[in-house]
């Protein structure tokens, strides 16, 4: 009994002592999957809508407004390239330049967040209660989630309004990377709210044509 109360005692445990049992815990949580984590689904696996013939027409990103926490950057960047790679228009601007001329504009009204584990409080006190010892079989469930709005304009005229959501879940380990994970997470929702919103984009094809194409006008 005594030799256990030594132990426990930091002042009488040399630092080289304190060293070891460090790096011998760690390497056992990491050997354990304590850091191991999940992205669902991965961005990877989200597939991008592309279009083999784009709409003969040019788009400009004219309006945006986000609110963004958790770790997201700037969206609309993003947001201008994916459109463009996916070949849906044929020119797409951002920023829009007082001398670009446009068939249409796009308005962006965009929010993403981190969404915490709603049981991160308890789990992570009971585990440090019991000494880190369930911290292999305790895991985290976090979201990071994404909405926007997009209005299609073309002069003064709205000519429809999209809107899309995303969520993607993060399933972690007490010591998970957190810079892996917000990378991973915010570019998987990103991309998971890009392919849902050109998706509904392109399924209003014909829609799109008939509206922003420039109309020819036939000569008497």
């Amino acid at each position: 009994m005594s030799g256990l109360i030594a132990f426990w005692r930091p002042m009488t445990m040399k630092p080289q002592s304190v060293l070891l049992i460090c790096f011998s815990l760690a390497a056992l949580f990491g050997a354990s999957g304590c850091a191991s984590f999940q992205v669902q689904p991965t961005a990877a696996s989200i597939t991008m809508p592309h279009m083999a013939k784009p709409i003969p027409v040019t788009i400009g990103i004219t309006q945006t407004e986000q609110k963004v926490t958790g770790g997201f950057p700037d969206l609309v960047p993003g947001f201008r390239e994916t459109l463009t790679q996916s070949g849906l228009f044929q020119n797409v601007y951002y920023p829009v330049r007082a001398t670009d001329k446009l068939d249409g504009s796009i308005g962006l009204h965009l929010s993403a967040r981190f969404h915490p584990d709603g049981a991160l409080f308890p789990k992570s006190f009971l585990t440090g209660f019991l000494f880190f010892l369930p911290a292999p079989i305790v895991t985290y469930d976090h979201e990071y989630q994404a909405e926007c709005t997009l209005d299609l304009t073309k002069g003064n005229r709205t000519l429809k309004s999209y809107t899309a959501q995303a969520v993607v879940t993060v399933s972690c380990k007490l010591l998970a990377p957190p810079d892996r994970i917000e990378a991973e997470g915010t570019q998987a929702v990103q991309k998971l709210l890009w392919s849902e919103l050109i998706g509904q984009l392109n399924a209003d094809r014909a829609f799109l044509e008939r509206e922003l194409a420039p109309k020819l006008v036939a000569i008497p």
